[in-house]
């Protein structure tokens, strides 16, 4: 049974269409890596799934379902769900890592307290229970010097740092799924190999599925099980990585891969080179 299924799902800006009978599937502990070009609709599907595209904004879901199996193997459908449950949900079983961590972390409290403050709305836990949880995170995301940073406001954390820390807050709660929006796009090519590459160890240790949203064609090379491709509010094709990379069909997709530079040793390959992430990430 898949951990998330997302059916016909349609969402309008007043008279705009930004996604249009969206359809997928992400199994459990699976990597799906969702490319497009801006504006095709990968970011709105994302927030529709976690039920934040409505807060605060025009948009309108007006078609579909998003069903996800809860840890009790029973499956609910996300976009009827009340509020407060999605409160619980968010975070606990589904959680998010946005483009740019300094815009979304708190800038008036430390890194390591917005940590523990997620674990004590969603796991019940103590001051010190969180604080020691916390300081467990900083390990997991390979943050050195954990005491020292756990005090540390954003703006004093490099980004590659500041991503760690949206990384261990978004794993804190032990999430099914993690949901990631172009979680490298701030970052130079080095720690956006060192961030890859944490990413994939931590979905190895945790069983965490991961539904990658990206226009990096070699990343999704690297990292991706399966592949869907968005174009103009529409899933136009979705299937293995090699079947996407090695027997494209719809002509988006072929044109996609056709735009990816192919310079030195890229010359007379078929797809793109896959994004070597960093071997050492402490």
């Amino acid at each position: 049974m898949a951990l998330l299924s997302v059916t016909d799902l349609t969402v309008t800006f007043d008279e705009f269409t930004a996604i249009d009978s969206v359809g997928f599937e992400i199994q459990p502990g699976e990597t799906l890596g969702v490319v497009g070009e801006s504006g095709s609709g990968k970011s709105v599907t994302a927030l529709s799934i976690m039920r934040l595209v409505e807060l605060g904004s025009r948009a309108k879901v007006t078609r579909g379902r998003i069903d996800f199996e809860m840890p009790d193997g029973s499956v609910i459908d996300l976009l009827i769900q009340p509020e407060r449950s999605m409160q619980d949900i968010r975070g606990k079983h589904v959680s998010m890592i946005f483009q740019e961590p300094l815009t979304s972390l708190n800038p008036v409290f430390p890194v390591g307290e917005q940590i523990a403050e997620a674990l004590r709305v969603h796991e019940g836990l103590d001051k010190k229970a969180a604080h020691a949880r916390a300081r467990e995170m900083f390990d997991l995301v390979r943050i050195p010097e954990a005491d020292k940073r756990f005090g540390q406001y954003p703006h004093e954390m490099s980004g590659g740092m500041r991503q760690r820390v949206m990384i261990a807050i978004a794993l804190s709660c032990g999430p099914r799924l993690l949901i990631a929006d172009e979680p490298t796009t701030a970052l130079d090519v080095t720690i956006q190999a060192q961030t890859l590459g944490l990413i994939k160890q931590l979905q190895v240790e945790t069983g965490t599925a991961v539904m990658l949203i990206t226009h990096d064609m070699g990343v999704v090379a690297e990292v991706a099980d399966r592949v869907v491709v968005m174009n103009r509010a529409r899933v136009v094709e979705q299937g293995t990585v090699d079947e996407i990379f090695h027997n494209p069909q719809d002509p988006y997709t072929q044109a996609l891969l056709s735009a990816v530079p192919r310079l030195g040793s890229m010359a007379g390959r078929d797809g793109p080179e896959p994004f070597h992430l960093a071997g050492s990430l402490r």
